[in-house]
């Protein structure tokens, strides 16, 4: 889809609106949020180590607002916009660039939609916001994705292997890691009302913020919700074609038992077009061991191939402890995880990577 036939398209949720504005009642609700989500992050690549300050790209610094006004027919018509703050994030520094700074550029607006919400038939939205598979890797009832979660490239996806026989390799965690998770783009995008648990989610659209990058991107995803009654379950799947000629098939599970709070949780992937592939399990408890608020602590695993170079094996095991402070509204964290990178054609030293931080919400 072109971005032309895009901006044609916004008849369709510009004419659903202009049914519903007529019935609309008094009923009106403005609601501002974010969070701060900056931290410590040491990476020892076997050669050296070096300590940082940043935000943490797993839930970057953001602030948004969402403005709602109810319908008569008892749908609600939104607003939503939300925007990171442009600090240097995690995910993008490395041993020779690691300077905290402030460098806001547009590929930081995340949200800015308009949206439809029907009891009887859904959910319509428009503009720069999640498509359909954004989360799609992502079921987790652990509360450690702060610091730990599939997509692992978002902690420390820059920093860059060194080869054994001294110097960089050119080979970066980035590419050795991805969850295939979604992302957000310029798009219609559209959610069907949950039937016992289940709901489907389509989107179009298209890459409109980065320079140089056009990009087209169709999703459907199918996602499921559930209450057991002493277990809590989640479930996702996905397909993605990405410029026309990457399709990509992912999904995850999760499951909580709510009375001892253990939990697990598998995410998976495959590009169906190459041999790029990976699992993930995550395994955790989370409990109210102390007043101040909700202990979680998870160990987590990845496995990939083919990521770097066809051939490749990638690894990684993490440790996450996240403490809440619900009178301050805060998370604070700590984690360790290892990555490490084979069949390259070259041998490759582990990384090592320790994060502290917190997260405060307002």
């Amino acid at each position: 889809m072109t971005r032309s036939a895009l901006l044609r398209s916004a008849a369709l949720p510009a004419g659903l609106l202009s049914l519903a504005l007529p019935s609309l009642s008094s009923a009106q609700e403005l609601d501002f949020y974010g969070h701060l989500n900056l931290g410590i992050i040491n990476v020892d690549n076997g050669a050296g180590s070096n300590t940082s300050f940043t935000d943490n790209d797993n839930s970057n610094s953001r602030i948004g607002l969402i403005y709602k006004q109810a319908t008569g027919n008892g749908g609600e018509f939104r607003f939503h916009f939300e925007t990171a703050l442009g600090f240097t994030g995690s995910s993008s520094i490395s041993g020779s660039d690691d300077g905290f700074d402030v460098d806001y550029r547009r590929t930081e607006l995340r949200k800015f939609e308009v949206i439809y919400r029907s009891p009887s038939w859904g959910t319509l939205s428009f503009g720069q916001g999640s498509i359909a598979t954004d989360g799609l890797a992502e079921a987790d009832f652990s509360g450690t994705s702060v610091i730990a979660y599939s997509s692992l490239q978002d902690q420390a996806g820059n920093q860059e292997f060194q080869l054994a026989s001294g110097g960089g390799s050119g080979t970066t965690i980035g590419d050795g890691f991805n969850a295939f998770d979604g992302g957000r783009r310029f798009r219609i995008h559209y959610e069907t009302p949950q039937y016992n648990g289940f709901w489907l989610i389509v989107s179009a659209g298209e890459e409109v913020l980065a320079s140089g990058n056009d990009d087209e991107f169709y999703d459907i995803g199918l996602k499921y919700d559930k209450d057991y009654g002493a277990y809590q379950v989640a479930g996702r799947l996905g397909y993605s074609i990405r410029d026309s000629d990457e399709e990509l098939l992912l999904g995850s599970f999760a499951v909580l038992h709510k009375a001892t709070g253990l939990n697990l949780a598998v995410a998976s992937g495959r590009q169906q077009e190459g041999d790029d592939s990976y699992i993930y399990v995550k395994a955790g408890v989370k409990r109210d061991w102390i007043q101040a608020g909700e202990t979680r602590i998870s160990v987590d695993y990845y496995s990939g191939e083919d990521f770097a170079v066809t051939g490749s094996d990638s690894e990684s095991i993490g440790l996450a402890v996240v403490q809440k402070v619900d009178s301050i509204n805060t998370e604070f964290y700590a984690s360790y995880r290892t990555f490490s990178l084979d069949g390259t054609g070259a041998d490759l030293l582990d990384q090592d990577v320790i994060f502290v931080g917190a997260r405060w919400r307002f």
